[in-house]
């Protein structure tokens, strides 16, 4: 699943080809990937056309197409897809596609579960998907201000992962963060000494960035097609030594995988 790295990653490669463009046309296969107006195609289409996308931003998991006339559209990924930009018009596709007047293309393809979410922008706010916690990029996110955040009595995995709390952190970086701040992931937010709330303050933004930079995580491809390269320490590693230590790396299933190193992460 696409997190805050990989949604980053794709707003900055969708953005100069897609931003000051004109919609000629919308094409809709996949019909229950429109959330609102439900599983309504035509409307959709039409509420596109001849809309020009002004910009592309990141809510959390989500990215947000601020569009003219004042009703934009949301793109949830869920558990996967492909937005792709195209340098010529596209007739044919399994998902959705925007043609725009110039020629070239906007295709999301291989959605599962992806969302589309077409409203007027006094009403993005109440949309599930937009209902997220604090950005963890954001220069505010210093010790005190994660230490408010987190949920005290949770485990440091979940309270990660709470999208309540902190937006766009999931399975996969909350493992990366942990192991790069040398925390076991079973600790409770409530027994973390300042010293340690701090470093991990450091290594959420630390984390994130490392993997923005590269592009996000190697299953992920942005909008022109090309594939992450973060490589994960600890994350669907169990069994291989610690790239720290060499201690073998476990995985614990308590409703999520995790995955951890008990030697280093303390």
């Amino acid at each position: 699943m696409p997190e805050l790295p990989e949604l980053e990653v794709a707003r900055k490669t969708l953005k100069p080809c897609v931003a000051g463009k004109r919609i000629a046309g919308v094409l809709v296969e996949r019909e229950r990937s429109i959330r609102t107006p439900k599983e309504d195609a035509r409307r959709f289409a039409a509420g596109l056309k001849d809309k020009k996308v002004e910009s592309v931003e990141r809510r959390g998991k989500a990215l947000l197409f601020k569009m003219s006339g004042g009703t934009d559209v949301v793109f949830h990924y869920k558990l996967g897809a492909l937005a792709v930009c195209r340098d010529n018009p596209v007739r044919q596709t399994d998902g959705v596609v925007w043609n725009f007047n110039d020629g070239s293309a906007l295709e999301f393809t291989d959605m599962q579960l992806s969302e589309f979410h077409l409203a007027p922008e006094d009403e993005l706010a109440a949309l599930p998907v937009l209902k997220g916690g604090f950005d963890p990029l954001s220069s505010s996110l210093i010790s005190w201000k994660l230490k408010e955040l987190l949920p005290s009595r949770k485990q440091l995995k979940a309270a990660l992962v709470d999208q309540k709390a902190i937006a766009g952190i999931g399975n996969n970086y909350s493992d990366e963060i942990l192991w790069n701040a040398r925390l076991n992931p079973f600790r409770k937010v409530s027994d973390l000494s300042e010293k340690e709330i701090s470093e991990l303050a450091r290594q959420i933004q630390a984390t994130l960035k490392e993997s923005i930079k590269a592009g996000g995580e190697s299953e992920f491809r942005d909008a022109r097609g090309h594939h992450g390269r973060y490589q994960e320490k600890v994350h669907r590693r169990a069994g291989e030594p610690c790239p720290r230590d060499g201690h073998q790396i476990e995985m614990v299933k308590k409703g999520r995988k995790t995955f951890w190193c008990p030697q280093c992460q303390k």
